[in-house]
């Protein structure tokens, strides 16, 4: 882990412009979104997906998110919403009480897919999946999300699957207790590999 942390140290001693650029060029020519409204909803935590919404409040409150909530939510932001890192990489650094420019540099073009050991392109974290496997009681979300405090753990990662009679059973009505999800997962997957399978003509 030491090692790890070393390496991005290394990367910006050696090449300094990825503090503010893509390490790999041809991210260059990515074709990022600039839509306004998702990305306030993913800094408040307002994107309907319980896991990614937790993690961001917690940010914001504590000033710390686990590491891994933080692969989560930067492959949210850059791979569900196709914001560009760079506008996560400046939250995080507005909000981490642990910032470090080199790590959260390093951290968000791999995330990205632009960086020295980024994850590859097609490697999309799923929010339900990670959550369910992460938080299979959905305690971190009750913690950070109190408003789906009565949703059962089988929905606890996905509410919106739950029957309205239900919703309206534990008064969570989703659509206007807890936000609908600002995308389909299967949707946004489809969007992102063809964006991303964009760079490969360049």
């Amino acid at each position: 882990e030491l090692g790890w942390r070393e390496f991005p140290y290394y990367l910006i001693y050696h090449f300094p412009f990825m503090c503010t650029e893509n390490l790999n060029k041809r991210f260059d020519k990515f074709p990022w979104s600039t839509n306004h409204d998702f990305l306030l909803a993913w800094q408040k935590g307002n994107t309907g997906y319980p896991i990614v919404d937790a993690g961001m409040r917690q940010l914001y409150e504590t000033g710390w998110m686990h590491n891994r909530v933080r692969m989560i939510v930067g492959s949210f932001l850059v791979k569900h919403l196709l914001i560009n890192w760079k506008e996560g990489e400046s939250y995080f650094r507005n909000c981490l009480l642990d910032f470090s420019e080199a790590n959260n540099v390093a951290g968000w073009q791999w995330v990205a897919g632009c960086g020295a050991d980024a994850a590859p392109y097609f490697r999309i974290f799923n929010p339900i999946l990670q959550g369910e496997k992460f938080d299979k009681e959905g305690l971190y979300v009750k913690r950070w999300v109190p408003e789906l405090n009565k949703v059962p753990s089988k929905f606890i990662h996905k509410p919106w699957e739950m029957e309205l009679k239900y919703q309206q059973a534990i008064n969570t009505i989703i659509g206007k207790n807890y936000p609908k999800p600002i995308v389909i997962h299967e949707e946004a997957r489809a969007a992102a590999l063809s964006a991303f399978q964009s760079l490969k003509k360049n």
